[in-house]
């Protein structure tokens, strides 16, 4: 971050001054008022002039000093919420006023708070009015500390218009991070009223984001409101809460896995059964299309599905790439060990029973792990679905249905959600390059199958689902990079209020988990969807186009209802509808009805047939300069073949280098267009507001990248 105009590159954060000294076991606590200015002195942040009084005379000595009018506020530890005491006084015009105002707020306190401990009074200039902001922190368990801001004061839970990015920033994201909420307008200047000091806004969140990143002992912090005037800012009320910092788990071990792991050319399933109410027999009988090396493993049986068994990995005579663990949790360190010795290089544990149940089986997990480092095996699970690879055959799963081959990548944390989604899958055609259940990661995680699929040739994009992610930063890291060369899609669960604390003192926490998950995302170059239709939807669309180049938009209809809305929701999700160029314009006339709209959306009436889109197409073709993105909305008539359209989308898509969005919107009268579209990788959504949803969420974070 910093720079030479960080004030916090020359000051010191937090040192012993403000009683704090490092090295010595703190327990939580809020820093007092007069302490929190301290701190923000130190970095350089404008805080009120102030004095912490001791006395009356004191009071109306500072008050003097400082330059009336002033507040008085309570200070103590044990008092957090000083109005309710009667702790704090504005608008003290005189010296008798602060005399007289000091010995208010003693009695106050001794009578609604005798157990507390009074410092004193701290006397500071009370600021004029301008435009309230909130800048909070909090300590995140998955990704360490992030950073909110925010309109301020008292409306601030009501209204909820934040930002969160997760720490550090570079001035650019602070910028950014400010300009994106709903109040910035306020910022700008609303209604003739001049712009704020936006720069000075700034710096002020650079210094306390340094301060916060640079001492460990700030655990939270809110500092609300900080008021923006036309020159300058100052913070005038500050919440600071410090601590020892609480030590997470460790981290896992990222090394990254050979990309050559991932590519088997045989397999062992460990705990084949005969069984159809086993696991292992599901798994096998997945597994009998795989056109590598199959080899059951039971020590009951000599053969299963007409295939020779074996009692043992070890008696297998050839080599084994992976083996499919499927037999009980106590068994697993056993099969592990002899895993080892046969040189197998991945295990897929997909039996349950380890740190998922707690106590023995976090025990029982810790000791499988530890067999497979020592033999140098990589581990999928334990307690997980297993691994679908459609492209080679290979449905090491115990899910009954087999995906169809595709482009898409599916990382999920649950089991359910992945047989939920094949299933659904079949009837879309919509194909998948490989779907991974994670587990418990115990060994592989998001990050390495994240790898793989950024190097996976038969992989244009990923989607993950994800409920929690331990090692926040690192994970960052690695799909940031991810993102760079694939497009990252991903949903969180956890949207729910109802577990989230209440905000109460401290605005810093309204950045509920989730929301640090969302903003994590974003940050990284990850779309974030809100349900899996959406999710895979994107996925489809970036897997087929890619990241268009700008979101300069056209739409082209035969409806002149879908026309309007095509407007309406290009507004609502940040799509630009360009204006069509005079040349452009004069082509369209020459072969389209006078009654034609002229204008984008183009509504070309509704008995275009596929000839009239394949001359508009042509047009757009020769005319690339001008779009990024196009919508072909088409609509069930007598007219219009859906094949032959979806046979001109498709020649449109192949002769430019934009991105061509299909929306080819009906029922069963449109299946043969769809089919042909779903052919030549070209998604299709059928609800028109979809498709401009997808398009503005991935515009969205395409703007992120190019920052």
């Amino acid at each position: 971050m910093g720079g030479p105009t960080n004030p916090c590159n020359r000051a010191p954060v937090m040192p012993g001054r403000i009683g704090l000294p490092r090295g010595i076991p703190m327990p939580e606590r809020m820093l007092t008022e007069s302490e929190g200015y301290r701190l923000l002195e130190s970095c350089g942040i404008p805080v009120p002039p102030n004095h912490l009084a001791t006395s009356a005379e004191d009071a109306r000595a500072a008050a003097g000093r400082i330059g009336y009018p002033v507040v008085m506020k309570v200070i103590s530890p044990q008092i957090v919420h000083k109005s309710d005491v009667g702790g704090v006084i504005t608008g003290i015009e005189s010296p008798d006023g602060a005399e007289e105002a000091f010995g208010t707020i003693m009695q106050n306190a001794a009578a609604r708070a005798p157990e507390a401990t009074v410092a004193g009074i701290i006397v500071e200039k009370q600021m004029p009015a301008g435009l309230e902001v909130l800048i909070g922190g909090k300590t995140d368990p998955s990704f360490g500390k992030v950073i909110t801001f925010g309109l301020g004061g008292k409306l601030v839970e009501l209204l909820e218009d934040v930002s969160i990015r997760v720490l550090p920033v570079t001035d650019s994201e602070i910028r950014a991070m400010i300009r994106e909420i709903e109040g910035y307008r306020l910022i700008r200047g609303y209604r003739g009223e001049s712009p704020k000091d936006e720069e000075a806004l700034v710096r002020v969140i650079a210094a306390m984001a340094q301060a916060f990143i640079e001492d460990p002992r700030i655990r939270e912090f809110d500092l609300n409101p900080v008021i923006v005037y036309e020159k300058g800012v100052s913070v005038v009320d500050a919440r600071i809460i410090v601590g020892d910092t609480a030590g997470g788990a460790p981290a896992r071990l990222r090394v990254r896995a050979p990309p050559d792991l991932f590519y088997p050319a045989s397999i062992a399933v460990i705990g084949a059964s005969a069984s159809p109410n086993k696991v292992g027999y599901s798994v096998l009988r997945n597994l009998l299309s795989f056109p590598g090396n199959l080899y059951p493993v039971n020590p009951s049986r000599t053969e299963l599905f007409g295939r020779k068994t074996y009692p043992s990995v070890t008696g297998i005579p050839d080599p084994v790439d992976w083996a499919v663990v499927a037999v009980p949790a106590r068994i697993v360190p056993e099969v592990m060990e002899e895993c080892g010795k046969k040189g197998i290089r991945l295990a897929v544990i997909v039996t349950a029973g380890f740190r998922e149940i707690g106590g023995e089986g976090t025990v029982l997990e810790e000791k499988v792990t530890a067999i497979a480092r020592r033999h140098g095996i990589r581990i999928i699970g334990p307690n997980c679905l297993g691994i679908m690879m459609p492209h080679m055959g290979i449905n090491a799963t115990f899910d009954p249905v087999s995906p169809r081959p595709g482009d898409v990548a599916f990382i999920s944390q649950s089991g359910a959600i992945i047989t939920t989604v094949v299933d659904w899958s079949l009837p879309e055609e919509f194909g998948f390059s490989t779907v991974i259940s994670v587990g418990n990661q115990a060994d592989l995680g998001f990050e390495h199958f994240l790898r793989f699929a950024e190097q996976d040739e038969k992989t244009r994009s990923v989607t993950l689902y994800v409920e929690e992610i331990q090692d926040g930063r690192g994970f960052m890291q690695i799909v940031g990079e991810v993102a760079k060369r694939k497009p990252v899609v991903a949903v969180k669960s956890g949207s729910s209020r109802k577990g989230r604390a209440a905000a109460s003192s401290h605005t810093g926490s309204l950045a509920g988990s989730y929301d640090v998950y969302v903003a994590a995302f974003r940050q990284a170059g990850v779309i974030v969807a809100r349900s899996l239709r959406d999710a895979f939807n994107l996925a489809e669309l970036l897997a087929s186009e890619g990241y268009p180049k700008g979101k300069r938009a056209i739409a082209v209809t035969s409806a002149g209802g879908f026309a309007v809305l095509a407007s309406d929701y290009a507004e609502t999700y940040g799509v630009d509808m360009v204006d069509l160029p005079d040349d452009v314009l004069r082509e369209l006339n020459a072969f389209l009805p006078p009654f034609w709209n002229h204008a984008n959306p183009m509504d070309i009436l509704g008995d275009a047939d596929a000839t009239r889109f394949a001359a508009l197409f042509d047009v757009l073709i020769r005319h690339q300069n001008f779009w990024d993105i196009v919508f072909v909305i088409a609509v069930p008539t007598t007219l219009v073949d859906p094949a032959h359209v979806a046979n001109e989308i498709v020649r449109l898509s192949r002769n430019t280098e934009k991105m061509v969005v299909g929306c080819m919107l009906g029922g069963d009268s449109i299946r043969s267009g769809l089919r042909i579209l779903r052919g030549s990788r070209i998604p299709n959504f059928e609800e028109l507001e979809d498709a401009f949803k997808a398009v503005g969420s991935i515009l969205e974070v395409g703007a992120v990248r190019q920052e």
